[in-house]
């Protein structure tokens, strides 16, 4: 395992390149296809069955202080499926930073051609830590020589309100989110004026399912990214199912370095259904940014749970791997 000297160095590498990846501010997920509802909250409702989904990720790892990121997320339909509820809980963590985010979606849903479309709605608290008495919290001198330097936790808590839309129809589906409209203040400091602000992130993701036989799927997927004052970013998936039972795939972020590489990283998805209800999908990121000879990839894993969905259902109206 590589290790840097302090944590305050890996942060700082940490957050220099997190500059670099187009300033990303909300958590990124590899299996973004499984969990449309963290995207847009135009999705709640769309999946068919209630749906419960939990995701781990570990960027980085061998990085001391590197990104680590958690979410657990719920939607279930109502009302002959007109009307969608959602609530997303999720846990980021970067050095000494805690980040926890609980948010709930409601979203309506109209049939339009041969699918439906909806929009959605949500509102969110977020909550900012970081801890400085952290033990790891180490300098080249006695950090509490500096006043500069915080000796407490600093905390504070932010609304936030999000829109969106989705379509669905058999064959595709496209949406378009805003998770939090409001460009909050997140300084810790007394300053009368704000220096760090939660950035606006906006996301566009569509798929198209091709059957290309009785037993095999092909779904080309992609999740568009843009970060207020930051360059575009995106991630491009293709994967294929087989008789809707294992499923394997493929993704190229963009991203890295603004003005030179060739991307992020080379992202491969495997998983399986243990049980119709039940789906276990795993993720391994290959990084191919400059970041690449400080860590090895990243890891992530997903568990989703569908009340009710059966093998029958499933046949008669194939749903993305929902």
């Amino acid at each position: 395992m590589k290790s840097l000297h302090t944590l305050l160095i890996a942060s700082g590498l940490v957050l220099t390149l997190a500059a670099d990846l187009h300033a990303q501010q909300e958590g990124i997920i590899t299996q973004f296809m499984f969990n449309r509802l963290y995207y847009t909250p135009a999705f709640a409702g769309s999946g068919g069955h209630p749906t419960i989904t939990a995701i781990y990720r570990k960027q980085w790892i061998g990085l001391e202080g590197s990104p680590e990121h958690q979410v657990l997320s719920a939607q279930m339909p109502l009302f002959n499926q007109r009307v969608g509820l959602g609530v997303n809980l999720s846990r980021q963590a970067i050095g000494i930073t805690r980040q926890l985010t609980a948010e709930l979606a409601y979203a309506y849903r109209i049939p339009l051609g041969r699918g439906y479309l909806s929009a959605g709605f949500s509102g969110s608290v977020r909550y900012f830590a970081e801890d400085y008495r952290d033990s790891r919290v180490k300098g080249t001198q006695d950090i509490g020589l500096d006043q500069a330097v915080p000796t407490t936790m600093q905390s504070r808590y932010l609304p936030n309100f999000g829109a969106g839309v989705y379509y669905q129809a058999q064959e595709w589906y496209a949406g378009v989110g805003l998770p939090r409209l409001l460009e909050g203040d997140i300084d810790f400091g007394d300053d009368t004026g704000p220096v760090s602000t939660e950035r606006r992130h906006i996301y566009a993701l569509g798929g198209y399912r091709a059957q290309l036989s009785p037993y095999f799927a092909l779904h080309p997927q992609v999740l568009f990214r843009y970060v207020d004052g930051a360059p575009f970013d995106a991630d491009v998936h293709l994967g294929l199912e087989l008789n809707d039972q294992f499923h394997a795939g493929a993704t190229y972020r963009l991203g890295g370095h603004i003005d030179r590489g060739g991307g992020e990283s080379v992202d491969l998805i495997l998983g399986f259904r243990i049980r119709q209800q039940l789906l276990l999908s795993v993720a391994y990121d290959v990084s191919i940014s400059r970041i690449r000879t400080y860590q090895n990839g990243t890891f992530e894993v997903l568990l989703q749970y569908a009340i009710g969905r059966s093998s029958a259902s499933t046949i008669d109206n194939p749903r993305f791997f929902d």
